[in-house]
């Protein structure tokens, strides 16, 4: 392995593949075609090169090239440059037409319930090339640096900078528990909530207020626990804690268990979009193209879904 303080010549680096191209094609025109650059560009390489070895390395006629001893222990070493750039060009095309290799992919930790844990083992029987690597965190992760290849987000995209693809919708509610309802009353109207205690989710809402429809935001809702996950939004307002407006889809089970109540549903047309976003660019390799194609075609007819499949009362604790 070169040493770390090793400096690359780049220079030379592009007048030893001139030279090893040269060698390995027997002219200079053949090499410079390969190279995809002029005659001249190559035999001035070259040039530098036997200046910078102080030796011929090529003997020229005009009827043939043949290398010098000096130039043959130079080739002997430097050939391997030639294999190694067609095998990075093969290994680049291959990324660019066939999924395969590791596929890094963030998920909210109630992604179960919008099945993908489901979709994911479909994806990789049809694609088993592919190695998907599944990491649950509701946080926003930074795309842009590497660490993932996409990511699902339920909500609006948090970088512009991002492509995203809409998944599909879910539609939203105002819930909480019947013992939050029996001490502080249900709210009749929109405006009744700035009175109540609200469990407020971060990422599905703008700081201090709530948009329940295209045309109606309540504003001022404040109460004594905010979060950035919606796991733990649920987890509060089971225990009581207040009032959360949440995806409906993850307190399917709880409602019909009539562990929470839906409040002010005529008031509520809000829906949460659920988006696989991805640095620009990834959707020319194979493998995340070939992601987002399957649950493009895959993942809407989930949303039709209410079984127990579906929604799984003991994911969503």
């Amino acid at each position: 392995m070169r040493a770390m303080d090793d400096k690359i010549e780049v220079g030379n680096a592009v007048a030893l593949m001139s030279f090893a191209a040269v060698v390995s094609t027997g002219s200079f025109s053949a090499a410079a075609k390969w190279l995809n650059c002029s005659k001249a560009a190559v035999s001035r390489q070259i040039a530098q090169l036997e200046s910078d070895a102080g030796t011929k390395l090529l003997d020229r006629t005009t009827r043939s090239i043949s290398v010098t001893p000096a130039g043959q222990q130079i080739y002997d070493r430097c050939a391997r440059i030639i294999d190694e750039v067609n095998e990075a060009n093969q290994v680049m095309a291959g990324m660019l037409t066939t999924p395969r290799g590791d596929l890094k992919v963030n998920a909210p930790v109630v992604a179960s319930l919008f099945r993908v844990t489901e979709f994911i083992p479909q994806f990789l029987t049809q694609h088993p090339d592919v190695r998907v690597h599944l990491n649950l965190s509701d946080s926003q992760v930074d795309l842009l640096r590497g660490h993932f290849d996409a990511a699902f987000w339920v909500g609006e995209p948090y970088d512009s900078a991002l492509d995203a693809v809409k998944l599909c919708e879910y539609d939203m509610v105002l819930a909480g528990s019947p013992d939050y309802f029996a001490k502080h009353g249900t709210p009749s109207s929109p405006a009744e909530l700035k009175e109540h205690d609200c469990v407020v989710e971060t990422h599905l809402s703008r700081p201090g207020e709530w948009q329940l429809s295209k045309d109606l935001v309540v504003p001022v809702v404040r109460g004594q626990l905010t979060s950035n996950s919606v796991r733990m939004t649920r987890q509060a307002i089971l225990a009581g804690m207040g009032i959360a407006f949440l995806p409906r889809f993850l307190l399917e089970q709880d409602i019909a268990g009539n562990r929470l109540e839906v409040v002010l549903s005529n008031h509520v047309s809000a829906k949460v979009p659920l988006y696989l976003i991805f640095p620009r660019g990834n959707y020319l390799l194979a493998k995340v193209k070939a992601f987002v194609d399957f649950l493009s075609a895959n993942l809407p007819s989930a949303k039709a879904r209410s079984d127990d499949e579906a929604f799984g009362y003991a994911d969503a604790s």
